[in-house]
């Protein structure tokens, strides 16, 4: 008889009781998450009895095994499921398998369980926010490196190491003056993951480092998230989620997609602030922008959350608020968000013509995404295969490197390993002389 997976018991207790205490404190959004659960585990389904992978978006891996946490498996669904099997890769790259950070990890109801737990008003909640953002003066001549969703910590061997362990040394190998994580610590931001999976273990840039909160930080509540924020290498942040970096010709502003997320759609679509009440965060990015058009400069953003669908031909929620924060409701110049673990460079969007970068492959395994494949507003992404003896459809993953040299900026990404995967320099009023090396 083949393995099978297995949930962890006390974290299907702790998914029971903490549905059982929201459906009576707030039956609505209990409601909208029963839904969303019982849509996950129907996609499951189909594909472990089908084999055949949803075509279009589907739920969040942390909802895939919810139902059956919730009902102890009354269906027979995971006692059904293979451990190790592999059905194949979805069109956005995630790869459909019960492996490690695959689909049907059996590791994420962790994240649901805290999840869960952190909207109950005894042993959740959600840290205060801070509304301190620091602006930083940095050099003229300066290298920003930057990878997304990187926080898995050293998951395989010292012979055979997890992609975020490859990642974090070339990183280093390329001695960055600044380093920024786009957010995701897994699986679920705890106090104990911030701690040994990010603050530990994050290429510090010697100029200092920041982090960027995220659905997952905020599946704990963003407590231990904020709570790092306030000590190396991220104390330059004070506790705030939000801050800027400016030199003569440029600002980089750091944003927060994360806290105002709606919660019934666990974090997962960006916004800067809650329905119709503009806060002291997006007041921030409009006067940076009034700012860089006062003085001549260019505005750089970063998100968690992704601007535009995969294949680059939808705006959303949180690209309109980024956009409208600046004159004519231009946008920046450039864009980086992490959130979809691709990496990804798009042509620019908008009549100002923001270009917007998904670097968000900074550790999990994904296949190749055929969604991005042949599309026009797609002029690079990672599609190379990684050669990973365990996860044979997982392509390179990667970070990114800005680098400023007066008004002039150089864009790369790069693979794990260390080598160019993309590269476009840009000189002041002139266009963009992009290469690709894959």
């Amino acid at each position: 008889m083949p393995r099978t997976i297995s949930l962890d018991p006390v974290l299907s207790s702790r998914i029971q009781s903490a549905m059982d205490q929201l459906s009576k404190l707030q039956p609505d959004l209990a409601a909208r998450i029963a839904a969303s659960m019982n849509d996950a585990q129907a996609q499951a389904m189909q594909v472990s009895q089908t084999r055949t992978l949803p075509p279009g978006p589907t739920e969040t891996h942390s909802l895939m095994l919810a139902r059956s946490a919730m009902t102890n498996d009354a269906e027979g669904f995971v006692s059904n499921l293979e451990a190790g099997i592999v059905f194949g890769v979805g069109p956005d790259g995630s790869i459909w398998g019960t492996n490690k950070w695959e689909q049907l990890d059996p590791g994420w109801i962790e994240a649901f369980a805290i999840f869960l737990e952190s909207l109950l008003p005894i042993i959740g909640g959600k840290h205060r926010f801070v509304d301190s953002p620091p602006t930083i003066q940095i050099p003229n001549q300066v290298k920003i490196a930057m990878a997304g969703d990187w926080g898995t910590g050293e998951w395989r061997t010292v012979n055979n190491p997890a992609p975020s362990t490859k990642v974090g040394a070339a990183i280093a190998k390329l001695t960055p003056d600044v380093t920024i994580h786009l957010g995701d610590v897994y699986y679920s931001g705890t106090a104990d993951q911030e701690k040994h999976l990010l603050v530990s273990l994050w290429p510090q840039g010697s100029l200092g480092s920041f982090a960027l909160n995220s659905n997952h930080e905020m599946y704990s509540g963003s407590k231990p998230y904020f709570n790092a924020l306030s000590q190396a290498p991220f104390a330059q942040q004070n506790g705030c989620s939000y801050f800027a970096l400016e030199n003569d010709n440029w600002i980089i502003v750091g944003m927060d997609s994360a806290y105002f997320s709606e919660e019934g759609e666990l974090y997962m679509n960006g916004v800067l602030f809650p329905q119709n009440f503009p806060n002291k965060q997006q007041a921030f990015l409009q006067d940076k922008g009034q700012e860089a058009m006062m003085k001549g400069k260019k505005v750089i953003v970063l998100t968690h959350h992704n601007g535009l669908d995969d294949p680059g031909e939808k705006t959303n929620l949180l690209f309109q608020h980024v956009t409208n924060a600046f004159p004519n409701n231009d946008g920046p110049a450039y864009w980086y968000w992490g959130h979809q673990h691709l990496g990804v460079v798009y042509q620019p969007q908008g009549l100002a013509g923001v270009r917007c970068r998904c670097c968000g492959h900074g550790a999990l395994p994904c296949g190749v995404a055929k969604v991005l494949e042949n599309r026009r507003q797609v002029i690079w992404h990672e599609k190379d295969l990684a050669g990973d003896p365990d996860i044979p459809e997982r392509v390179l993953n990667g970070f990114a490197m800005l680098t400023l040299d007066g008004p002039n900026i150089e864009e790369a990404f790069y693979d794990e390993n260390g080598a160019l995967a993309w590269s476009s320099t840009q000189a002041a009023s002139a266009p963009a002389l992009t290469s690709a090396d894959s």
